[in-house]
């Protein structure tokens, strides 16, 4: 590996502009100067993490932040133990703070019967929570590019998820902390700003694998896609683009409308007809789902959520209408009243 870059005036102008408008993207999506804080990064040692590593750094060189570095090894492929060594040495060299985890995935997905993707997933963000709270992190920056974006997506179709959430992660999630400044940025972009100072990466050969669920959507089904269209991925990128853009408009029209719900006793929450008479549909749809959703845990299908509406336009009053975690919404004559058992 040759010596890497110390501040981003050692880059060409064509890798200091991805960097900065990296940068930019980042900042656009969390509202703040990211690279002027504390960051923890989320380095597996593969091409997207390994290159964000050295972007995040140089970005806080330049800005007055702060990077440390976490890594996870699940205990499933052997060369696990050599990506740990290449990011620890990675992170000597950029004089980073290191962090890692030795995560046993496949004895956590057998006691909790659930899936390795989804058990590796677990333990990997509780170890990044926990890195967080310990260095008193601002951020938590994860690699995810606009293929893993792609990929989302089409998972998310496969799956039956609705709209919004259809278009795929976010850039920016305030509640863990989670920044994905990538998400903008084509993979090959990143292969190549590693190919161009000389830094090499780490492969991971289960990606090859088909059997998780990831894997196939990436080596079968993507391919099939980027064929028909080579602009399938920034395509995403408008749709998820344009789908914040729709989420932040109906939020707001929902924290209007949620001003005119109603407490009463045990707990319960009327919606009065004089105002859902007022509303579309689509609307009400988004009512009915954050009143749920705010009574607790239990996701409420979209499916139900349509057989309540028409329960409502029907004025099918003393109907009660059940939902996951105990809900349930009641049809009278002063309206809607959502309550838990």
């Amino acid at each position: 590996m040759d010596a890497l870059p110390l501040k981003i005036q050692d880059l060409s102008p064509k890798l200091a502009k991805l960097c900065l408008d990296i940068e930019k993207f980042g900042k656009l999506k969390s509202g703040e100067e990211f690279s002027s804080k504390s960051m923890f990064v989320g380095v597996s040692g593969g091409i997207d993490s390994t290159a964000l590593l050295i972007i995040a750094t140089l970005l806080a060189r330049k800005s007055g932040g702060r990077v440390f570095c976490a890594h996870v090894d699940h205990g499933l492929r052997k060369e696990a133990a050599g990506d740990r060594v290449f990011v620890e040495q990675l992170c000597a060299e950029l004089d980073v703070p290191f962090k890692s985890l030795k995560a046993d995935v496949a004895g956590y997905a057998a006691q909790n019967s659930i899936g390795l993707e989804e058990a590796g997933r677990i333990l990997r963000y509780n170890f990044f929570k926990d890195c967080l709270k310990k260095f008193n992190a601002d951020f938590l920056l994860l690699g995810h590019h606009v293929g893993d974006l792609a990929e989302d997506v089409v998972m998310r179709l496969i799956r039956g998820t609705g709209w919004p959430a259809l278009a795929g992660m976010d850039a920016y999630d305030p509640a863990r902390k989670l920044l994905r400044p990538l998400l903008s940025t084509r993979k090959e972009k990143l292969e190549n700003f590693l190919r161009s100072i000389g830094c090499s990466w780490r492969d991971d050969t289960s990606n090859a694998s088909d059997d998780y669920t990831r894997n196939r959507v990436r080596n079968k089904i993507m391919p099939l896609l980027h064929a028909e269209n080579p602009s399938f991925g920034s395509g995403i990128a408008r749709l998820k683009n344009q789908a914040e853009l729709d989420e932040n408009y109906w939020d707001e029209q929902v924290s209007e409308a949620l001003k005119h719900v109603e407490l009463v006793e045990n707990g319960g929450k009327m919606l009065p007809c004089s105002i859902l008479n007022k509303y579309h549909s689509a609307l009400r749809f988004r009512i009915y789902k954050k009143i749920l959703d705010n009574l607790g845990p239990g996701h409420a299908l979209f499916d139900s959520i349509m057989l309540l509406d028409k329960g409502f336009l029907a004025r099918k009053y003393d109907s009660t209408f059940q939902f996951p975690g105990n809900k349930i919404v009641k049809v009278n004559k002063a309206g809607l009243l959502f309550n838990v058992n």
